[in-house]
């Protein structure tokens, strides 16, 4: 019996770490701390001392881990977009579709912008500032959470543990195109022609370079635009209010004038 009691006491880790980084920020050092004594209460000192060297997450990151738990639907557009994204460069780099490829750059920031969006409401909600700076560097994570094998586990359990930087289009672009297979017992291809293949293979990388960089650009300007909107309008309501306050004021000393005049 003493047995059983002591395994009913035995943290299971991985449940413990989804509660870990689900908790609001100020709360993960203390809760990680006391899941290490328990760990290590309960015999598991290796499980503890891995814990302890778990890094209370940035903002960002905290956001990014919220959204994964908050915003499953939105994520999964993301986690779509971005396996898209990878076929359409592939198939680019296969030498068709580079059209494609940029329609499905820009699906995929969108979807990144979406959920950043979603991200400064989260912030909003918690009663912390949502910088244009945070928000960008919830949107670099995302991205790069998204398009990299690894860290896409991670972002939809919901357990990012650090920053990450979207990979730049040579990184996405750095694929090598796969070889053609050839039937034993077929002429090989004459010297002019693989030279004209070579020609034509890096024709078509520096076309994908291109229009690639052209759709980035076009992303950012609009980006950039919807940012310029944005403030716009938020100085619109800030004059709003302040024509408002004055127009009070110019009724509240009118007011005063009058009961002056009557007294």
């Amino acid at each position: 019996m003493p047995e059983q009691k002591h395994l009913s006491i035995v943290p299971d880790v991985e449940e413990e770490l989804d509660r870990l980084y689900a908790l609001p920020l100020e709360e993960f050092t203390k809760a990680r701390n006391d899941l290490a004594r328990r760990l290590t209460k309960a015999g598991r000192a290796d499980a503890a001392g891995e814990v302890k060297k778990l890094v209370k997450p940035s903002v960002p990151v905290w956001t990014a881990n919220q959204l994964a738990r908050r915003e499953p639907g939105e994520l999964r557009a993301l986690l779509r977009s971005a396996e898209e994204l990878r076929k359409a460069q592939e198939r680019a780099l296969g030498g068709k579709g580079v059209s494609d490829l940029q329609e499905r750059l820009v699906e995929q920031r969108r979807a990144v912008r979406a959920l950043a969006r979603l991200g400064r409401d989260i912030l909003a909600d918690e009663g912390r500032p949502a910088s244009d700076a945070i928000v960008e560097r919830i949107a670099k994570t995302l991205d790069a959470a998204a398009l990299d094998d690894g860290a896409r586990f991670q972002l939809r359990a919901g357990r990012l543990t650090e920053e990450l930087e979207p990979p730049g289009f040579e990184a996405l672009a750095g694929l090598t195109p796969a070889r053609s297979t050839r039937r034993t017992g077929a002429p090989k291809p004459k010297s002019d022609d693989a030279a004209e293949a070579r020609r034509r293979l890096q024709a078509a990388k520096r076309e994908l370079r291109t229009r690639t960089r052209e759709a980035v650009e076009a992303e950012r300007k609009a980006e950039r635009a919807e940012t310029t909107a944005a403030e716009a309008r938020s100085t619109a309501r800030a004059a709003r209010k302040r024509s408002d306050d004055a127009e009070r004021m110019l009724s509240e000393a009118q007011a005063a004038l009058r009961k002056a005049r009557r007294s």
